[in-house]
């Protein structure tokens, strides 16, 4: 049985792990980060150092132990684990981090991907594929991943944390590596491939006409490195759409997440500057802002080789504002506790591009000044 791994215990992290808690996915939950401080001592004792040897334990306050659903039912998760022993091939490891939380995570995980797990990630910002790239090499089995799920996390009485699951969205995922990853799916049988997990740790031949369904055989009758990573990302796939419904799988992820990249360039800014739910900027005051920052962003996506028409841009911005009605932004968040913001790698990643193509973008550019200087 496939198994997912959850790195983080932020609102969405713990969404997830009250999807697979809801809908009986078998997971497992990591904190973000761990104490370094007998690494290189673990390190000599075993060739293969344990997750249980470098992992501190997690404050578990921070952590949410009980999750309420659309529903209202309310219903306890499983808390972070200091002590994991392994990844296998048929897992999968998700990242639903901050942007610039990611490298620093991803790097303890390094020692321990030696069977090649499928990673995904998923962040509200742009660069973590180009982060994820660099550390796990061109060859990884890799997905992106967007959401647009409401969750958050609220303390309540007696201290602990609950995740609240506050509106239905869905999530878009797949693979540059592998841009046909709807066609993979499609010639796949993803409930033969739950029950088939040897298939990807061996080149055992497939043995019953229920097998062969999952996927043809070379001329060798084994299968090819090519053909084990595809049933890893449509396996990732089954478990996150069993987990979280729905998953909708894209042949083009990085247009997908320029899309959810200018949702948040207007959003995210906007309500922490403006210390207002995400409703709030339809208001008609905000039209001339949300105009400058979608032009803005359709000129740099246009460079960078992704089209998108003005007006589409603006009327989806207003449209998620108004979906997401009175829930607050995760930038808001972060500023009302006074903690590090994604603006890099949202608007900050539009002026970036920017500077590259020769753009001026002089919107974007103030925007990321003035919700850096909120924290100074």
């Amino acid at each position: 049985m496939t198994h997912l791994h959850i790195v983080g215990s932020g609102a969405i992290g713990s969404l997830l792990a009250a999807g697979a808690e809801k809908h009986k996915v078998t997971y497992t939950r990591y904190p973000r980060a761990y104490s370094s401080l007998h690494r290189d001592e673990a390190t000599k004792r075993c060739d293969k150092p344990t997750l249980g040897t470098f992992f501190s334990t997690p404050n578990e306050s921070s952590i949410p132990n009980e999750a309420t659903w659309l529903d209202g039912h309310s219903f306890p998760l499983h808390g972070a684990i200091a002590s994991p022993t392994k990844i296998d091939a048929d897992h999968v490891l998700m990242f639903p981090l901050k942007v610039y939380q990611l490298e620093s995570a991803l790097r303890q995980w390094l020692p321990f991907l030696h069977a090649k797990p499928v990673v995904v990630l998923l962040q509200n910002g742009m660069g973590g594929h180009e982060i994820a790239r660099a550390l796990l090499g061109d060859d990884y089995p890799l997905l992106l991943a967007t959401t647009s799920h409401g969750a958050l996390k609220k303390q309540r009485d007696d201290a602990q944390q609950q995740l609240v699951y506050t509106g239905l969205g869905s999530t878009t995922l797949g693979s540059i590596k592998h841009p046909n990853l709807c066609a993979l799916a499609d010639s796949f049988n993803t409930d033969s491939l739950f029950k088939t997990d040897h298939l990807l740790k061996t080149d055992h031949l497939l043995e019953t006409d229920s097998l062969l369904e999952t996927g043809s055989l070379g001329k060798t009758g084994k299968l090819s490195k090519t053909e084990r990573e595809s049933r890893q990302l449509v396996r990732a796939y089954a478990l996150l759409n069993k987990t979280l419904p729905p998953v909708a799988l894209s042949n083009n992820i990085l247009h997908a997440l320029w899309s959810k990249l200018a949702v948040n360039a207007v959003i995210n800014p906007l309500t922490a500057l403006n210390n207002v739910p995400n409703i709030a900027i339809c208001d008609e005051s905000y039209s001339e802002q949300i105009h400058d920052i979608c032009q803005e962003f359709v000129a740099v996506a246009r460079a960078c080789g992704e089209y998108f028409d003005l007006s589409e841009v603006k009327d989806k911005v207003i449209q998620v504002a108004k979906a997401t009605g009175s829930n607050f932004s995760s930038m808001h968040q972060d500023v009302q506790y006074k903690r590090e913001t994604e603006i890099d790698a949202i608007n900050g990643y539009i002026v970036s591009m920017a500077k590259k193509k020769g753009i001026s973008v002089p919107t974007n550019t103030l925007l990321v000044e003035r919700v850096k200087a909120l924290l100074v």
